[in-house]
């Protein structure tokens, strides 16, 4: 296997990248090479190092809660209508899928029961104590 280099900077990250790639050229069916194959490990540890070095640099928000219910929403093709009963009313529904309406845990717990959408999704704190913070 090859020495694998730390990834301290974005040219490390590219270089990095770059090793990827060539590995992926040089056997595509890696993945299904083998866990003792030197080749799909050095990837592995590749893709873990690439993947700590953007979660650090490059970290992606969650989305809002609103953006959740409404994926929710599509995926099960309901109207907005449909979350009056777990929300409130239907101003508070606009509200809630705008971002402009915090989800309460009593809304969470209803959205949890009519979607299916985990509470740690709707509810920053929750996700935070789910993490051990």
């Amino acid at each position: 296997m090859a020495q694998i280099p730390a990834i301290n900077n974005d040219d490390d990250l590219a270089a990095a990248v770059a090793r990827v790639d060539e590995l992926f050229k040089a056997n595509p069916d890696i993945l299904t090479a083998g866990a003792d194959h030197p080749e799909y490990i050095e990837l592995n540890a590749i893709a873990d190092l690439v993947l700590a070095y953007e979660d650090l640099h490059y970290p992606i928000p969650d989305p809002p809660p609103g953006a959740f219910i409404e994926y929710e929403l599509e995926r099960l093709a309901l109207p907005p209508e449909a979350l009056i009963p777990a929300i409130d009313s239907r101003e508070v529904v606009a509200e809630a899928l705008a971002g402009r309406q915090e989800v309460t845990p009593e809304m969470a717990a209803a959205l949890y029961e009519l979607l299916g959408i985990e509470v740690r999704d709707l509810l920053p704190a929750a996700a935070g104590m789910a993490a051990g913070c």
